[in-house]
């Protein structure tokens, strides 16, 4: 046997050894396999070449006609070569929602150490960086069953040519239009078809030499029945199952065949699969009993995903008549009915995981006939499957322990068309359903099913339908925290005049929304307004909970992160710590609510001066995460960014420095490189750069971060202007003053705008810019502007504040540039001692002013 340079074998059949993570979805490897030989080879050939394809690495595209055996091709793959691999995964990738589920569950089978499940848009993360790093497979095996499109496909593929394969099976044969590589598989060659059929019907098998007669009937009848059913592989299964389950012969089964392609043939309604599928499905079903009959036509109306038997039979679910509401309730006759659908290979049975599968390709020529005709009975059956997905809700979105209950009903939702039912249970449960996803962070999943469920109910129910608000409420959040803010806040802005009008300000909903809507005001850096609104609401919501409640407490934290970004420190501090002291009473010390806290407690603390205390703060929570052997979530990420913040702080530069560039790593190995949050931790590591020494590295960072800010909240956001006042810094110290001051005069202008000349962030670039001046020969202008900046923060953030000395030491060599030694001289005096009791004798910072050098003053963004 021999290996590639990526450590897999080209040649031989393989046994089953190596793999260690086997998924539940693949299918069974499937005795009656015959033929495709060249379609393997070419794959596995294809697979362990270097592939030039769009998504660049080893890639394979399975393409061609429904029941053409793409699926049972990649199936038996990932059987034969099973022992090439330490991970094999099988993923139904008819929908984003399934696709993000499949990753979500093996990241739970994979055990990593950062992976969290009620974090799904997080988890896809860091699935793929574990995957793209061999850690801790090193030679996996994806496999994406039905795909749409390249473009959704692309997403979910780790770049990782060393470690990893990717099949897809689709539909669409544009794959190689679109540069990926591809196999289009065809139907059966008469030889392989005559060649199954032979295996599977006995009636058809091989006998002994002496009946060569008899046996070249046999042939020449497996040729026309292979000829009657154009060699299409599913058709063929069928009828193999049928042939062997009754005993008819050939020339019955072609008989009833050519008696139901006639009448399919004559109707005016197009059949979107092949003649031969509706068929052999027309044969089959005549065979069953009644009991079957029911099931399968029910099954038909769900997605063409696997069905848990206890999302079927519910007894409490159904109001219909016998047979299927006594089918439905009774175990006894439920299994043996699905069971003998088995035989016919009209579904497949996973005894394991205890679901039943329909072929698409069935499934739809089931649902159109049963539709064209009997409209009557395919409404009934259509309200059936939604009656038993209203029936499935546990009612409880927010719990953790409902999410594999959840998850029976999720990918049903759109194709039986549940979206669309007037039934309140069903909308509740979309409802929940979208909040189960978006709590959970799967926002990309909770959009796909609530944004289209929106517009639709908008148009069909009178616009204050109070389900449609409710949903409207979540579909907002899940659009800020999927970074469409502007959306979320047009959106909530109008759902909340509707239920104030409509239901008044003690509705919960209406809390709920108008909670929602201050965080969108915030987020969009409206910081005013959203602390106004929010102080309005407070006493609505204490009321109508209590002082204590987790949502008045949400509320007061929202109330204390825009006094923060307002630079109200004082007054922020007051709302954490009282947060933190009734969550500390309540849910203990290291629940993350009150870790959440302690964490707002340590940058109020920060951004009063007090560096030490807030280190000390900010670790504690840093640990306490790493002691319970959390993921890293967003809070813990962040948690990372502020202790780098800190470090730098206290003069730690080259700790600052290792931390930042560490958790901006993870950052973008979890989340991207254009998160929020990820642009948040880059504008702080461009000062842990430029304070360690690397000007030419932070500047990069800053003109990239900068730009990144532009894209995606707009150039006047405050973190926008952050961005741009760290690296106006970088740019002075570089020598390109002239840039320095330019990027200076506009941060400026946009804070003083925004602000008022109050603000702590407008204080920080009058200090830089009065350098700039200083630095490019203008000493009066700098003093002047210095002038103003040191006497606006004594008053606002006091004489002791690091902030107002780095302010007061700069001013005073530019009193002394300008010929006012007098004042120069007693404004140091005053200023060396009180920078060294606010920094400590060793910090740089202090050395830096003590030996006549210019300090600088960064600006920290705003995490919302």
């Amino acid at each position: 046997m021999t290996t590639t340079d990526r450590g897999y074998s080209t040649t031989g059949t393989v046994s089953r050894g190596r793999v260690q993570v086997w998924g539940r979805e693949i299918p069974f490897q499937n005795p009656h396999f015959i033929g495709r030989d060249e379609e393997l080879a070419l794959l596995r050939s294809h697979l362990l070449t270097d592939s030039t394809a769009l998504i660049s690495h080893p890639v394979q595209a399975l393409y061609g006609l429904g029941g053409v055996g793409k699926t049972e091709l990649a199936a038996e793959y990932a059987n034969r070569y099973r022992s090439e691999y330490d991970l094999v995964w099988w993923i139904r990738a008819e929908r984003e929602e399934a696709i993000t589920a499949a990753f979500v569950a093996l990241g739970t089978r994979l055990g990593l150490e950062e992976f969290r499940p009620g974090e799904r848009d997080y988890t896809m993360g860091v699935v793929m960086d574990a995957l793209t790093r061999g850690i801790p497979f090193d030679k996996w095996l994806l496999v994406f069953d039905d795909a749409q499109n390249a473009s959704t496909i692309e997403r979910y593929i780790p770049h990782s040519p060393e470690h990893g394969h990717v099949i897809i099976t689709s539909r669409d044969i544009r794959w190689q239009v679109l540069q990926v590589e591809g196999i289009e598989l065809k139907e059966f060659k008469v030889d392989e078809t005559v060649e199954f059929l032979r295996k599977r019907v006995p009636a058809l098998a091989s006998i002994q030499e002496d009946r060569r007669g008899e046996d070249d009937r046999r042939d020449a009848s497996a040729k026309r029945l292979a000829e009657a059913l154009g060699n299409l592989p599913l058709a063929v299964e069928h009828a193999a199952a049928y042939l062997k389950e009754t005993g008819a012969s050939t020339e019955e089964y072609l008989k009833m065949y050519n008696e139901n392609a006639h009448l399919l043939l004559a109707s005016d309604v197009d059949i979107r699969y092949p003649q031969a599928v509706a068929t052999t499905w027309s044969v089959s079903t005549r065979a069953i009993s009644p009991e079957a009959a029911a099931v399968f036509q029910l099954l038909a109306f769900f997605a063409p995903e696997p069905i848990a038997e206890e999302l079927l039979m519910q007894r409490a679910a159904l109001e219909l008549g016998s047979p299927l509401a006594e089918i439905l309730a009774d175990v006894s006759k439920f299994r043996p009915a699905v069971r003998e659908l088995g035989r016919y290979s009209l579904v497949k049975i996973d005894g394991v995981r205890n679901v039943v599968q329909m072929h698409r390709v069935v499934q739809t020529v089931t649902r159109d006939r049963v539709a064209r005709e009997d409209p009557a009975k395919a409404s009934e059956l259509r309200e059936a499957v939604h009656q038993l997905l209203a029936a499935s809700d546990p009612c409880a979105p927010d719990r953790e322990d409902s999410a594999p209950i959840y998850q029976r009903s999720l990918e049903h939702l759109i194709p039986s068309g549940a979206v669309e039912c007037d039934s309140p249970g069903v909308r509740r449960l979309i409802i929940n359903q979208v909040r189960r996803l978006h709590r959970s962070g799967g926002y990309i999943e909770a959009l796909a099913l609530g944004e289209p469920a929106l517009a639709l109910w908008r148009e069909k129910f009178d616009p204050g339908d109070k389900l449609t608000l409710t949903l409207a409420v979540e579909v907002g959040v899940a659009l800020r925290s999927g970074g469409r803010w502007e959306e979320a806040y047009e959106l909530n802005s109008a759902t909340l005049e509707l239920l104030k009008r409509n239901f008044g300000e003690t509705d919960g909903i209406y809390l709920e929304c108008a909670r929602s809507y201050g965080r969108d005001l915030s987020m969009l850096g409206r910081y005013a307004e959203a602390l106004d609104h929010d102080l309005q609401l407070l006493p609505l919501v204490e009321r109508e909970t209590r002082a204590e409640h987790e949502h008045a407490l949400k509320l007061r934290n929202n109330i204390a992160i825009s006094l923060r970004c307002l630079g109200r420190f004082d007054e922020a501090l007051t709302y954490d710590q009282a947060a933190l002291e009734e969550r500390q009473r309540t849910l203990g010390y290291t629940d993350e609510a009150t870790l959440t806290s302690q964490f707002a407690v340590a940058r109020d603390v920060r951004r009063l001066g007090r560096y030490e205390d807030s280190l000390d703060l900010i670790r504690k929570v840093y640990d306490a995460l790493e002691q319970k052997a959390g993921p890293w979530n967003l809070f813990r990420l962040l948690t990372g960014v502020e202790l780098s913040v800190s470090l730098r702080r206290v003069g730690q530069y080259e700790d600052a420095r290792r931390q930042g560039e560490m958790i901006l790593e993870r950052h973008h190995s979890l989340i991207g490189e254009k998160h929020r949050q990820s642009l948040l931790a880059a504008t702080n590591l461009i000062n842990d750069r430029r304070f360690a020494g690397d000007l030419k590295d932070a500047a990069e960072l800053g003109e990239r971060t900068m730009l990144a800010w532009e894209n995606i909240v707009g150039p006047d956001h405050p973190n926008t202007n952050a961005a741009r006042a760290n690296l106006a810094i970088v740019r002075r110290m570089q020598g390109d003053v002239i840039s320095a001051a330019e990027l200076n005069e506009r941060a400026l202008a946009l804070f003083h705008g925004m602000y008022g000349d109050d603000h702590p962030s407008t204080l920080v670039v009058m200090t830089n810019l009065a350098s700039d001046l200083a630095v490019s020969g203008k000493p009066k202008r700098a003093r002047e502007l210095g002038e103003v900046a040191f006497s606006i923060s004594q008053r606002v953030r006091g004489e002791a504040h690091p902030c107002t000395l780095v302010a007061a030491a700069n001013l005073s060599i530019d009193r002394q540039v300008v010929g006012d030694e007098a004042e120069a001289a007693q404004l140091r005096e005053k200023t060396l001692p009180a920078l060294r009791q606010a920094y400590g004798n060793l910090h740089p910072q202090a050395q830096l002013a003590a030996n006549g050098g210019r300090l600088n003053v960064d600006i920290e963004p705003m995490a919302t």
